[in-house]
């Protein structure tokens, strides 16, 4: 398929040019290759022709510690006697678009394939192998042959958390031997915070990039602005990520066909960056899911142009012009990286992510704070549902989104669920300082733990682990994606899942197969015509209604039956 002629233009000026991937820089584009999810994917090399992407993620190590690597139609020969793959072809692309100042990391996990660690020293091995296989490391099978690679990508959507802490800590000691070159380790969440997977992993262990998925759930670009988190993201990298330099990107899919939901078009998507780099110092660029969707679709030349027309190599985040701020410079060193670099950063505090129930730092008054009246220094407030910033000595109100509360949490205003508190509360804090943002009402904290993916392994026939995850919320309709995924052994194309819908709820329509609903029990059987052979994942969307509050199905409700 031809690129937009438009496309092709924007492609050409970028080709013009060749600077060095710098994982400091808030204008860094990221994107996945190896899926042919547009079914038309092009060799690596093609991709690294001109300067529109500066990261390629290669998808999927799909299988460890007993290694499967999947590419689609980038890599199908394997080394002789083994079901190992060997891609030569590959290994020359990677060194190329390196040339062109690339990083190429090698992503692990995926929505399907049977991977996690069983504990510690099964991680801590397997980064050995590891470096040993893609990096500077020695073994007698290497995938790339002698191409090295410039980082790991963990998009981990399934299995227990164990390890990975400790996999990280040993491949960094790895990175740490080779001071020739800068190598990255990154990760894939989803936007739902914390992360199902791998929240304890990104507190607790080193990440340079976080690619959070803003699609396929209901805080997806698509939401933007009432349900899109990154606030709930940057907090986290200034408050609990080891690495307080560590860099987010808004991640968004290639096309409409690229994810159930959460596309947006460029000039969207445009909007959602500069509101977000102009409040959030840790946003890194964007990422998509995948090359050839974006590709196809042009959107790839839209954000190379709006990252570069309103992108920094600077500490991203501006924030609100009133808050005072100091901006300090700092040098710093880390084990990815042979040469210090310096960092600005701003001074001010960050929004829990975590509201809790106990009593804030505040001051209560009778009378509740008024929107132009006079107040003093840097002071918060609530008023119900409404929150209140003290700017430039006055008051200035906003109004939360409809159910949640405005609620003093260590001095500052949020909104969130009123979980018990009480909602007609008046409250001004004493001095904590104001964020880079005045649109609270706009913070996922407003986010529910009902709406959390809660994954089970499912009653079944065939090891099958599903997952619901909730889409688009709009009024008294939803859409949700069902996850199904094989743990080990691939399902037949003739399959059928049933649940337990929560009372009020209907199911209207199926993006995969065919729904029959009987009271609160919905059965969605596939169209074996329509299918593989052998799947080892089914992923697909569903919408219906809903009264009053929405709430996902019980996992442990599935039933799953491969035929």
């Amino acid at each position: 398929m031809k690129l937009l002629a438009g496309l092709s233009v924007a492609l050409a000026a970028f080709s013009a040019y060749t600077t060095a991937f710098d994982v400091n820089c808030n204008s860094n584009y990221v994107s996945y290759y190896g899926q042919n999810s547009a079914r038309n994917q092009k060799s690596l090399g093609e991709y690294c022709k001109d300067a529109v992407e500066d990261v390629i993620v290669l998808a999927f190590m799909n299988g460890f510690p007993n290694i499967l690597l999947n590419f689609a139609n980038a890599c199908e020969t394997t080394f002789e006697g083994s079901t190992l793959l060997h891609c030569p072809s590959m290994a020359k692309d990677i060194k190329y678009c390196q040339s062109q100042g690339k990083a190429v990391i090698l992503s692990m996990g995926g929505a399907s394939g049977a991977y996690g660690f069983s504990g510690d020293s099964d991680a801590v091995a397997f980064a050995d192998t590891v470096w040993n296989m893609f990096f500077k490391g020695s073994s007698d099978k290497r995938p790339f042959d002698d191409a090295v690679l410039d980082g790991i990508d963990l998009d981990i959507e399934g299995g227990s958390g164990a390890g990975y802490p400790a996999f990280i800590n040993q491949l960094r000691s790895h990175y740490a031997s080779d001071p020739s070159k800068q190598y990255y380790i990154a990760a894939a969440p989803q936007c739902p915070f914390p992360d199902v997977y791998l929240s304890s992993t990104l507190n607790s262990a080193w990440f340079d990039m976080v690619y959070v998925q803003f699609y396929n759930n209901y805080c997806g670009l698509n939401a933007y602005p009432n349900w899109f988190n990154f606030g709930d993201w940057d907090n986290w990298a200034k408050t609990k990520s080891i690495n307080k330099n560590v860099k987010v990107y808004i991640g968004a899919p290639g096309s409409p066909s690229a994810a159930s939901s959460g596309y947006v078009d460029g000039s969207t998507l445009k909007t959602i960056y500069d509101a977000v780099r102009s409040k959030y110092s840790s946003l890194g660029g964007i990422m998509t899911w995948d090359v050839s969707q974006a590709r196809t679709s042009g959107l790839a030349g839209s954000i190379r142009a709006a990252l570069d027309a309103g992108g920094t190599c600077k500490n991203g985040g501006g924030g609100d012009p009133t808050p005072t701020t100091t901006t300090t410079s700092t040098t710093t060193t880390s084990s990815t990286s042979s040469v210090p670099h310096s960092t600005t950063s701003m001074s001010t505090t960050p929004t829990p992510s975590e509201p809790t129930t106990s009593e804030p730092t505040s001051t209560s008054h009778t009378n509740c704070p008024v929107s132009g009246e006079p107040c003093s220094g840097s002071q918060q407030g609530c008023d119900g549902n409404k929150f209140a910033l003290c700017s430039g000595g006055k008051w200035y109100l906003g109004s939360c989104v409809s159910g949640t509360t405005c609620v003093l949490n260590n001095g500052q205003a949020i909104c969130d669920w009123p979980n018990g508190r009480s909602t007609d509360t008046c409250e001004i804090s004493g001095g904590s300082s104001l964020q880079k943002r005045l649109d609270f009402s706009k913070v996922s904290l407003i986010t529910q733990p009902k709406l959390r993916p809660k994954p089970v392994i499912a009653q079944s026939n065939v090891p099958t682990r599903v997952e619901f995850v909730a889409g688009d919320i709009s009024g008294e309709k939803y859409s949700m994606v069902v996850k199904i995924q094989a743990n080990k052994k691939a399902f037949s194309g003739k399959w059928s899942i049933g649940f337990t819908l929560p009372d009020g709820q209907t199911v209207d329509s199926t993006s995969r197969g065919e729904v029959s609903v009987d009271s609160n029990t919905v059965t969605i059987k596939s169209n074996p015509s329509s299918e593989e052979a052998e799947n080892m994942a089914a992923i697909f969307k569903i919408t219906g209604t809903f009264k009053d509050s929405y709430d996902l199905p019980d996992t442990n409700s599935a039933v799953f039956r491969s035929f």
